[in-house]
């Protein structure tokens, strides 16, 4: 089985192009360097200098200020200068995707106090208070009420649930694969298979035995941990300096954590000294790259049919917190990375968010707004009351990306199958009217949903009627599900290889 395969690597090479095409500025007209206190519109400004190197020394300032410079970068991208409205448009996605995972990733954490304490209770207390997917193995525990003792500072959730195993004599259990539930559901001819599981859903399992010392990141609310040599998912071309290095990426449960969608590899030492880099895996397609770069797209499990035409359900399935990333190692001898630095990242499903808002809506039949996640809402209709017996009527129409429509794009159209791309908890999108005052304007609606041709949209008719004598609505909002992409930056080092 084909895994989910995903990197980006350095592009050195293009920076150095662009540098080289640049003309030389005269060492008298070189600039200072920015110093701060900012003055964030006039920085924003520099992003357009004639002067390349004004222009990259503005672009890393305003990395450097953060999510501080997000406002006077918004307003960069409506400049009537293309090279301030590009570089502005790509700082803002930098220093939104920091802003969103600094909000998002910051680890709960705690202090472990446990003296002879039984083991079932002391793992119910670590669940409790971590929130972590926890479960022990009842065939591989010998003895559950046995007492353990773990005094710990305060700790990252990971880092504490690292801790207790010490403490514990427990070792998590890594699988490749998960097992399908069995399907109650005795009907003959098509059966859709059971939905895969976001990467949360999955149990971190511990079993009796003496922790492994993986190399991982856990001080954040995603755990990156580099999984045992012997780890069946790991893949190495002797002789090549080509190695699928597979990484478990933990989210703690809560967080509405959906997906990976990229790990950019930003350097790799081996036990030579020699720099490496992202490999590239040849049998998968290209896919969205939130960062810029290429990343890839998650390969399914055919679905298969018995003479009759009945579904024969697949007994297993991909584990979505396995992350398989392919390497390429400058010294193909190699038994370490002494360092390995890049970023995971991932898409987090934020919702009940406001995503469109049109005020005076009657002004702007048929003009389409857009929203996040290629989301678009037309005021098809606006009626007014006709008299003091009838209703007024407004009518709109929501445009989105089916469920089939990301499926095909995550993993591609020639590489169907299952299973399909995690679906969003609670996604549904709605709209509410508001009057003048921002308050709630009472209105009675129904909806009716249906695809495109081609079955990569779904489209979402509202028809809302109001009574006369309340006036009409001065805004309608459209509320639904927020999707993010969050970077978790990951520093190994001596990473052993497989």
């Amino acid at each position: 089985m084909r895994r989910l395969a995903i990197t980006v690597g350095v592009y050195g090479l293009a920076v150095g192009i662009a540098v080289a095409a640049e003309p030389r500025t005269p060492a008298s007209s070189t600039p200072a360097p920015i110093h701060g206190p900012w003055n964030i519109p006039a920085i924003v400004e520099q992003l357009g200098s004639d002067h390349f190197t004004e222009r990259e020394a503005a672009s890393a300032t305003l990395e450097k200020i953060g999510p501080e410079a997000i406002d006077a970068l918004l307003a960069g991208t409506r400049s009537g200068n293309p090279e301030i409205r590009e570089r502005a448009a790509t700082l803002l996605t930098k220093l939104r995707r920091l802003s969103d995972s600094n909000n998002r990733l910051t680890a709960k954490r705690i202090t472990l106090d446990y003296q002879d304490t039984p083991l079932g209770a002391a793992l119910n207390d670590l669940k409790s208070r971590t929130g972590l997917n926890i479960t022990l193995d009842p065939n591989l525990i010998a003895n559950p009420l046995r007492k353990v003792t773990c005094r710990t500072g305060e700790l990252p959730a990971w880092e504490a649930l690292e801790a207790f195993c010490q403490a514990a004599q427990l070792r998590e259990e890594f699988r490749l694969d998960l097992d399908v539930p069995k399907s109650t559901n005795a009907r003959r001819g098509y059966m859709p298979p059971a939905q895969a599981p976001n990467a949360d859903a999955v149990p971190v399992v511990l079993v009796d035995g003496t922790p492994d010392k993986l190399v991982g990141s856990r001080t954040s609310a995603v755990r990156v941990l580099v999984l045992p040599a012997t780890f069946p998912g790991h893949k190495v071309t002797l002789g090549t300096g080509e190695t699928t290095l597979a990484l478990d990426i933990a989210p703690i449960p809560g967080l509405g954590w959906q997906d990976v969608v990229g790990v950019k590899i930003n350097k790799l030492i081996d036990d030579s000294g020699r720099a490496g880099g992202a490999g590239v895996d040849r049998n998968v397609l290209p896919n969205h790259d939130p960062s810029g770069m290429v990343v890839f797209a998650r390969p399914g499990v055919a679905l298969r049919f018995d003479i009759n035409g009945n579904t024969i359900q697949p007994e297993q399935l991909p584990n979505p917190r396995i992350v398989t990333v392919p390497l390429k190692i400058a010294t193909t001898s190699s038994r370490l990375l002494k360092r390995l630095e890049g970023s995971v990242f991932g898409e987090v499903h934020v919702p009940n968010q406001p995503l469109i808002t049109v005020t005076s809506p009657e002004k702007h039949l048929n003009s389409p707004f857009d929203g996040p996640n290629e989301l678009k809402f037309t005021v098809l209709e606006f009626k007014e009351p006709p008299g003091p017996g009838g209703l007024g009527t407004i009518k709109v129409q929501l445009e989105y990306p089916s469920d089939f429509g990301l499926n095909m794009r995550r993993r591609g159209f020639n590489n169907l199958g299952w299973p399909e791309a995690p679906r969003m908890v609670g996604s549904g999108n709605r709209v509410e009217a508001f009057d003048a005052a921002g308050k709630p304007f009472p209105m009675a609606s129904n909806a009716f949903t249906g695809m495109s041709d081609d079955g990569m949209l779904a489209i979402q008719t509202y028809t809302m009627t109001f009574r006369p004598g309340r006036g009409s609505p001065a805004k309608l909002v459209v509320l639904g599900h927020k999707q993010v992409t969050v970077e978790v930056p990951f520093v190994l080092e001596n990473v052993p290889l497989p």
